[in-house]
């Protein structure tokens, strides 16, 4: 005989189970929401604001010229004998570059020498005239000594001697200074009649830029200035201003030079890019990434209990990397030092977005 389950029984079953299953549903969608809720916030990474020095800059385009520069050219005519040297070679100072035939350079202080000789012999017999014992003689007053060289030729035999030594000597073209051989124009068995080449000292660089009259602020005499070549805009080297030229021209621009050490990759003519820097101190700098617009307005979004609040700034001043930033009060917006100022993440945030610190 089968037996029966209590209809009581059974609907104490039915509703237990079905009490289980709400349950499960329940812990399933709260876990859910709390899953949405992780997903909406944003990864934001923050500053603390504070007051620090600014290096305030104006981006320009200037001109490099070698420190020291020469147009090189023998002394005296002649004919080119031989070549040391070529483009691009680096020389040190009195290193020989090129020398001229010397055969006719040569007689001539051959002869030189001989008459020089000559005329010794002659005033040492016009001093003897002057009944002395000789050119040598001690008691010789200073005016006879000076009449007796003229009678005799020597003064002129003297200097024909030493015109005919700077000659010889002007055969041969020595680099005044250190630095690179450029432009060779003289050829082997060619005249010298015209300069034979440039030398080139470009260890330290002079660049002349321009600057507007009512940027004179910047350009003062030893303020830092960064210097770039065009086909590697992003690495700088510093340099210095070293003169500022006291007249405004027509564009009301000033002329000013500055001065680099030339880290080898730089030339003389070359364009250059610069950086004009004045340090302004006390001021609340932010990375540029950290200013966006909102309806048009720039805007800095501050952390505070894991939301990004946002409020309207100006932007004072600003370089290659950083703002100066302040409050638009005309907005009643404003700013302290200790603020948590979000500098990433921020492109796409509204007021009160659920935000999380990553490190």
């Amino acid at each position: 005989m089968i037996q029966r389950i209590p209809a009581v029984l059974m609907a104490a079953v039915f509703a237990v189970a079905l009490g289980g299953c709400g349950g499960k549903e329940k812990k399933e969608t709260a876990e859910l929401a709390r899953q949405e809720y992780a997903d909406n916030r944003v990864e934001v990474k923050v500053m603390e604001l504070q007051t620090r020095p600014f290096r305030r800059q104006i981006a320009t385009n200037g001109k490099l010229r070698a420190g020291n520069k020469s147009v090189l050219a023998f002394k005296t005519p002649g004919t080119i004998d031989k070549i040391y040297v070529s483009n691009g070679d680096r020389v040190g100072a009195g290193t020989i570059l090129a020398e001229l035939d010397r055969t006719e350079v040569q007689n001539a202080l051959t002869s030189a020498l001989q008459n020089f000789e000559k005329a010794k012999i002659d005033l040492n017999d016009a001093i003897i005239g002057f009944g002395y014992e000789n050119m040598e003689d001690p008691l010789v007053p200073e005016r006879t000594m000076e009449l007796a060289k003229i009678r005799s030729g020597y003064n002129v035999a003297e200097l024909n001697l030493a015109n005919a030594r700077n000659t010889l000597e002007a055969c041969t073209l020595k680099a005044p200074f250190a630095g690179k051989v450029a432009t060779v124009k003289g050829r082997p068995y060619e005249r010298s009649d015209a300069e034979f080449c440039t030398l080139v000292d470009d260890a330290r660089l002079v660049v002349a830029f321009s600057v507007l009259e009512t940027e004179l602020d910047f350009v003062q005499k030893g303020n830092v200035v960064k210097v770039a070549s065009f086909f590697d805009p992003e690495n700088y080297i510093n340099g210095h201003i070293t003169s500022v030229n006291p007249l405004v021209d027509n564009n009301g621009q000033v002329l000013v030079e500055a001065e680099i050490t030339n880290n080898g990759t730089f030339i003389d003519g070359m364009n250059v890019k610069l950086l004009v820097e004045k340090v302004v101190p006390g001021q609340l700098v932010v990375p540029k990434s950290a200013v966006v617009m909102r309806d048009n307005l720039e805007v800095l979004f501050r952390y505070r209990d894991g939301k990004a609040y946002w409020t309207y700034v100006h932007t004072v001043m600003d370089n290659s990397s950083e703002y100066v930033v302040a409050p638009n009060t005309e907005r009643g917006a404003d700013l302290a030092v200790g603020d948590l100022i979000i500098f990433s993440g921020n492109l796409n945030l509204a007021n009160e977005t659920v935000v999380e610190i990553k490190p």
